[in-house]
């Protein structure tokens, strides 16, 4: 009996630890929820955002990559027509410069043949209208030279021949004194003033350019009985004398010839 009621005992002792286990785990305590959520729930639209961010960052910048690829692609184009213009603009150019090259030589072959034809008839008969002189000046080389009647002294003569857009007679070439000094011939006694003279006895002769008198070509024929200041040249029946620039005397001018016209060759 006694081995009856200890097996019985055991059995409700093994119960019983049951049923405690049983209530203690019954009792734990439930795991607690935050109060604010998860985590994941709150960085979802921050990361919503960002990525939103991200994708219009993005697309802004595949914007500006295709119109900067599309400038780009532009700037060469209008590169390569203002280099395509700029090689025309330089041929047209080079061919400009030939045919004004052309023009000129063709200018200048023409002047030359005009100024021959024009002076073969001017010296048949003694003037026409196709001299490149002004009227009643005589043509010789490329100048026109005028002998006036009216009798002045040096300085004066040098003023009058300003006046006409001219200077004073200068003879410093052989084809100049063949023509100049027939030209003196006076039965009158009238010689004229040229640009040659001097300052002062014992200086050199000059003309009025400053180009200094060749001894070569001429003679200037000096009276040294006459104590009067003998500076200034005069030219009378083909030869050269020194006289006072205070003389009176007539004057001698010349200046550069023009172009012949062409049409007046007719």
């Amino acid at each position: 009996m006694l081995a009856k009621y200890n097996s019985t005992r055991d059995m409700l002792d093994d119960d019983d630890t049951t049923i405690s286990l049983y209530s203690r785990a019954s009792r734990q305590p439930e795991p607690r929820h935050s109060e604010n959520g998860t985590p994941s729930s709150v960085w979802r639209p921050v990361a919503l955002t960002l990525l939103t961010l991200c994708l219009v960052l993005l697309i802004g910048l595949a914007a500006l990559g295709l119109v900067f690829f599309q400038f780009y692609q532009l700037s060469n184009i209008q590169q390569d027509n203002i280099s395509e213009k700029d090689e025309k603009l330089g041929n047209f150019s080079r061919q400009l410069q030939l045919l004004q090259i052309q023009n000129r030589k063709i200018a200048e072959t023409l002047q030359h043949v005009a100024v021959k034809l024009c002076r073969e008839m001017y010296n048949k008969s003694g003037g026409h209208r196709c001299s490149p002189c002004p009227e009643n000046w005589k043509w010789h080389g490329d100048k026109c030279y005028q002998f006036y009647k009216e009798s002045k002294n040096w300085q004066s003569c040098e003023y009058f021949c300003l006046a006409e857009n001219a200077t004073m007679l200068k003879i410093s070439s052989q084809e100049e004194l063949d023509f100049a000094m027939p030209q003196s011939y006076s039965e009158f006694f009238y010689s004229y003033w040229t640009g040659l003279s001097r300052n002062g006895s014992g200086k050199a002769w000059l003309w009025m350019d400053g180009t200094p008198y060749s001894f070569e070509l001429f003679e200037i024929i000096i009276d040294p009985t006459n104590i009067r200041n003998r500076d200034c040249m005069t030219i009378f029946n083909g030869k050269a004398y020194s006289k006072d620039c205070k003389e009176l005397r007539r004057c001698a001018c010349e200046r550069m010839a023009g172009r012949v016209v062409p049409e007046q060759l007719y």
